[in-house]
C-alpha cells in the first residue's frame, strides 16, 4: 500500500536534525544594531519590561551586596566579641555579641538576591517567548501572503531555516544573554566601583591582570571557533548522508551498497571524533591558561592584600583593610572577572542573533506581488465563465522564455473545456494565471466579467476547486484532509465526498478508520490512494469551477473510469478546465483547446480536431495507436 514517497517522510526529521547544526553556522553581522529592529516586538509589553528592568536592578544590587554580607560575617562574626564597633550593630539580626545575627544577616542578603534572581528571570524568559511567538507568527503570516514568485527566488528550506533557526538565535538572546549581558554589565560596574573605594591599589592589580587573561582566551577563542566549525560541517555531511541512505534503504538494499554506506559514515563521524578533540585540547589548553593566570594573579592579590593588612596591624594603624575587607574584594573581583569573560562569549551570540535578526526582517519587509484592490468587486452567485482575453505572460524567473503568448478563449458556465498539447506548452500555466498567483503582463482574464485584478485574491480562489496531479496532503487523519476543502464541513458530508472520489471503501479499511492518522503527507498511502483524497477534497469544497490538472493519472484504470464517472457528474453543475496528456480522458470535453508553445493553435470537439489532420490528430495517433500495438 505503501509507494515511493521517501523523500518526504524523512523531511519533517531532517529538518529537526538540521536546526541545531544550522544555529552553529549561521552568519554573524559586524555590529548588534539590526537588534534594534527588534524594539518594536519588545515594546508592545512595556509591564513585563519594567518588571524585568526593576528585578534586575535589585539583583545586581544584592548581587554586590551578598560581598558585603560575608564582611560583615568575616570582620564581625568572627572578630572580638567584646570590641564590635557600631557598623557592626548596624548590620546584627539578634544580639550584636553572637555570630549567628550576622550569618542571619548574610541569610536575608542571599535569600533577597535568589528572590529577585527568580523574578529578572522569569520576566526576562516571559518576555522573551512572547516576542518570539510574535515573530514566528509574523514572519508566517507574511509567508502565506507571498506570492510564489517569491518562492522562485528563495528556497524554501532557507525560509524554514529563518522561521526555525534564526528565530532560535534571537529567542537565545532575549531570553538570556542580553539579560545576563546587562546583569554582567551592571555587576562590573558596580563591583569595580566598590573596589576602588575597598582599595584603589589592589583594583589596579586586579586591572592589570584582565588584559593578561582575556588576550589568550580571545586568540585560543578563535581556534576553538575554526575547529567546532570543522566538526559540525563533518557531522552535517555524516547526518545528510545517513539521511539520504535511511530515506532510500530499499535503493541501497537493491544494488547492495550497505558495506559502502556503513564505511562512507563510519569515515565520516570519525572526522567528526578528530575534529571534536582536538576542539577539546585547544579548549583545555585556554582553561589551563585562563584559570593558571586568573587563580594566580588572584591569589597575588589576596597575598598583597593580606601583606596590607599585616602591616597596618603590626604599627597599629586602624586605616589598614580588615580581613573582611579583603574577602569582599576578592569576591568583587572574582564578579568582575567572570562577568567580563560571560562578555566576551555573550557578544558572539549577540552578532549571531544580529545577522538572523537582518534576515528576517528583510523577510517581513517583503511585499507580495499580488494584492488586493482597494475596494475589490464582489462575486455573487458566480456562474463561473471564464474569458482570456490576448493574454500575455512570461515567468519572472524565466524573462527570455514568452509562456502564454497573445492566448485567448471563453468558457461558458457549466461547459467542461479540456487543455491538451505537449509539456511546456503553457496548460499549467493557464491554471496558474487563473487562481492569480502570477499577474499578467497584458491582457485580460475575467470570471463572469469581472477582471481577476479587481477581486481580492481570497475571494478569487474561493470560486475554484483544484485536483493537481500530486495534491499535497497534510500530516493528521484522512477525515482532516478531506475537510481541508471546506473549514467546518460536517462528518457525513466529508464521508460523501469520499464515497463520490471512491475513497470510501479504503479508509473504512484503515485501523481508524476516517481517523487514523496518516503520517506526514500521508505518506502511509499509494499514490492512487492519496489522490482520491485530494479528489475528495476538491468534491466537498462544492466551487463554481473545477481545475484539473492530471487528477487521475496516479489511478489504476478501474479507479479512473470510477473517478471520471464522479467527475462527469460534477461537471453537469460547474465549469471545468481540465489538463490531460492521456487524451482518453478528455473525449467527453464540451471542448479541447490544443496548446503549442505558449500559444492557441487549435479549438473544437475530439472528432472535429482529428479530422483536421494537425497536433491534436498526431497526439491522439500517438497514444490510440500505440495503445492498440499493445
Amino acid at each position: 500500500m505503501v509507494d515511493n514517497y521517501d523523500e518526504s517522510r524523512s523531511s519533517g526529521a531532517a529538518l529537526a536534525a538540521s536546526i541545531e547544526v544550522d544555529k552553529n553556522k549561521r552568519g554573524k553581522a559586524r555590529t548588534v544594531k539590526p537588534l534594534r529592529q527588534l524594539w518594536p516586538f519588545i515594546a508592545r509589553y512595556p509591564l513585563i519590561l519594567t518588571a524585568f528592568l526593576i528585578f534586575l536592578a535589585l539583583a545586581a544590587l544584592l548581587n554586590l551586596g551578598i560581598t558585603e554580607a560575608f564582611r560583615v560575617i568575616v570582620d564581625c562574626g568572627f572578630g572580638d566579641t567584646e570590641a564590635v564597633s557600631e557598623s557592626c550593630a548596624r548590620y546584627a539580626l539578634g544580639d550584636i555579641g553572637q555570630m549567628g545575627s550576622y550569618f542571619k544577616f548574610g541569610m536575608v542578603i542571599g535569600l533577597g538576591l535568589a528572590l529577585f534572581s527568580a523574578l529578572r528571570f522569569y520576566f526576562i524568559s516571559v518576555l522573551g517567548q512572547r516576542v518570539i511567538t510574535d515573530i514566528r507568527k509574523a514572519v508566517y503570516d507574511k509567508l502565506t501572503r507571498l506570492s510564489p514568485e517569491f518562492f522562485e527566488r528563495v528556497h524554501t528550506g532557507e525560509v524554514l531555516s529563518r522561521l526555525t533557526t534564526d528565530t532560535t538565535l534571537i529567542e537565545t538572546v532575549i531570553g538570556s544573554s542580553v539579560s545576563f549581558a546587562i546583569r554582567s554589565v551592571a555587576v562590573s560596574i558596580g563591583a569595580l566601583v566598590w573596589m576602588f573605594f575597598i582599595s584603589w591599589k589592589l583594583t589596579l592589580l586586579v586591572a592589570a591582570i584582565g588584559p593578561i587573561v582575556l588576550v589568550p582566551a580571545i586568540l585560543i577563542g578563535k581556534r576553538i571557533r575554526t575547529l567546532s566549525r570543522t566538526s559540525q560541517d563533518n557531522l552535517a555531511r555524516a547526518s545528510g548522508r545517513a539521511g539520504e541512505s535511511l530515506g532510500a534503504i530499499q535503493t541501497v538494499q537493491a544494488f547492495t551498497r550497505e558495506a559502502k554506506e556503513r564505511a562512507d559514515f563510519s569515515e565520516a563521524v570519525e572526522k567528526t571524533f578528530d575534529a571534536h578533540k582536538k576542539r577539546i585540547l585547544v579548549r583545555s589548553f585556554m582553561t589551563l591558561i585562563i584559570f593558571g593566570l586568573g587563580m594566580i594573579g588572584m591569589i597575588g592579590v589576596m597575598w598583597f592584600g593580606a601583606s596590607e593588612v599585616a602591616a597596618a596591624q603590626a604599627t597599629g594603624g586602624e586605616d589598614g583593610l580588615s580581613g573582611g575587607r579583603i574577602t569582599q574584594f576578592t569576591f568583587l573581583a572574582f564578579m568582575v572577572v567572570s562577568s567580563t569573560g560571560f562578555l566576551t562569549g555573550t557578544w558572539t551570540e549577540l552578532l549571531r542573533a544580529s545577522g538572523a535578526t537582518e534576515r528576517i526582517m528583510e523577510l517581513l519587509a517583503e511585499d507580495p506581488h499580488i494584492t488586493s484592490p482597494k475596494n475589490p468587486a464582489s462575486l455573487n452567485n458566480t456562474q463561473g465563465a471564464i474569458t482570456f482575453e490576448n493574454v500575455n505572460f512570461i515567468y519572472p524567473s524565466r524573462p527570455t522564455e514568452q509562456t502564454l503568448d497573445d492566448v485567448s478563449f471563453n468558457v461558458k458556465p457549466g461547459e467542461t473545456v479540456a487543455l491538451v498539447g505537449p509539456s511546456g506548452a503553457g496548460k499549467s500555466t493557464i491554471f496558474q494565471v487563473l487562481l492569480r498567483f502570477y499577474d499578467i503582463q497584458s491582457g485580460r482574464v475575467s470570471i463572469d466579467g469581472v477582471s481577476i485584478t479587481n477581486l481580492s485574491p481570497q475571494d478569487l480562489r474561493r470560486q475554484f476547486a483544484i485536483v493537481q496531479q500530486n495534491t499535497p496532503l497534510f500530516s493528521g487523519s484522512a477525515m482532516e484532509n478531506i475537510r481541508y476543502g471546506r473549514e467546518g464541513a460536517r462528518d457525513e458530508d466529508v464521508m460523501a465526498a469520499a464515497k463520490a472520489a471512491f475513497a470510501h471503501e479504503f479508509i473504512e479499511k484503515l485501523p481508524e478508520g476516517y481517523l487514523t492518522d496518516l503520517g506526514e503527507s500521508a505518506v502511509t498511502l499509494s499514490g492512487g490512494q492519496r489522490q482520491r483524497l485530494a479528489i475528495a477534497r476538491a468534491i466537498l469544497r462544492d466551487a463554481p469551477i473545477l481545475l484539473l490538472d492530471e487528477a487521475t493519472s496516479a489511478l489504476d484504470a478501474e479507479s479512473e473510469r470510477a473517478v471520471q464517472l464522479a467527475f462527469e457528474d460534477m461537471s453537469k453543475s460547474k465549469t471545468t478546465l481540465v489538463i490531460a496528456h492521456r487524451l482518453a480522458t478528455v473525449l467527453k470535453a464540451d471542448r479541447i483547446i490544443v496548446m503549442d508553445e505558449g500559444r492557441i493553435v487549435e479549438t473544437g470537439t475530439h472528432q472535429e480536431l482529428v479530422k483536421r489532420k494537425g497536433l491534436y490528430a498526431r497526439l491522439a495517433e500517438l497514444q490510440f495507436d500505440g495503445a492498440a500495438s499493445l
